[in-house]
């Protein structure tokens, strides 16, 4: 969904209009936004003044707007959509983890546990609830606990995009770049056209030490993105820091030239700040 589109639909909900908060509800489940205090804004008039308009999609938005109240701590609305749910699925697997979360929010890490065991118990192979788990420990600041709890995740679940991330963060946090670097370089095994991974992962190997090899990533990243100032400031420090050893390469000079020009043409007609990088390149830097 376009920016544009995103804003106006919030427009013609902020007005009143019940379509239109219905719809950007579903918008925002569908491309996974989160702004928790639209979410119980509109989720919570269209429960109070038009549950019978959601149709089937009652529940999912009381499932919606329970977990956005408790981003917000908005104890009220939590309450209320968990009675509702349980009212409506009361054996349901998928409400016990909400039972969970709500106990999360109040602090209460052993009930918490104990519901999520229980489900685990039941359906080992339940990957949300496992998530729930390893991030009650982030929230209670056990990290190295954390960064256990999901090597143990990822014996069984090689393949989760999402927990090889986190676990690349974690080990960012506690200074393990190295670590960091293995993870990275999973995710962009996983999703090679990722600009996100692929510029994390050479910005870890320029930190690292592997220039060369991060000189390889931010060209990769150049390449998906030409106009990418984060790619094009990497690649010109790694050219930088290969400048010496480069200098016999008429291919890696022709490299540093190319990345000063589009850097220039990048920061030609921006205003003071531009014209700051515009003299950095070129004096010293080229």
């Amino acid at each position: 969904m376009e920016r544009g589109e995103y804003d106006a639909l919030i427009a013609r909900a902020g007005s009143g209009n019940t379509a239109a908060a219905i719809d950007l509800l579903q918008a925002m489940r569908t491309h996974k936004i989160r702004q928790p205090e639209l979410v119980v804004l509109h989720g919570g008039r269209l429960l109070n003044n038009s549950p019978g308009k959601l149709g089937n999609d009652l529940w999912t938005v009381l499932e919606q707007v329970f977990l956005a109240a408790v981003d917000l701590g908005f104890e009220e609305w939590r309450d209320y959509c968990l009675k509702q749910l349980t009212k409506k699925f009361p054996s349901s697997v998928r409400v016990e983890r909400l039972k969970g979360i709500q106990q999360e929010s109040l602090e209460k890490w052993a009930e918490a546990k104990k519901i999520y065991e229980k489900i685990l118990a039941d359906k080992p192979e339940d990957t949300f609830t496992r998530k729930r788990l390893i991030a009650m420990l982030k929230q209670r600041g056990k990290i190295v606990e954390a960064i256990e709890a999901i090597n143990t995740y990822l014996e069984t679940f090689s393949t989760d995009a999402e927990v090889w991330h986190e676990l690349a963060e974690l080990y960012i946090e506690a200074g393990s770049l190295q670590r960091a670097v293995f993870c990275f370089e999973e995710l962009v095994v996983s999703n090679p056209r990722s600009l996100y991974n692929v510029l994390s992962y050479a910005e870890l190997l320029y930190s690292t030490g592997d220039i060369e090899l991060s000189r390889k990533y931010f060209s990769l990243a150049a390449y998906l993105d030409g106009n990418n100032l984060r790619a094009l400031w990497g690649l010109l420090a790694a050219n930088m820091a290969l400048q010496e050893k480069d200098k016999t390469s008429e291919k890696m000079v022709q490299l540093h030239t190319f990345t000063i020009e589009r850097l220039k043409t990048a920061y030609a007609g921006v205003g003071p700040q531009g014209k700051l990088a515009l003299s950095l390149l070129g004096t010293g830097l080229s």
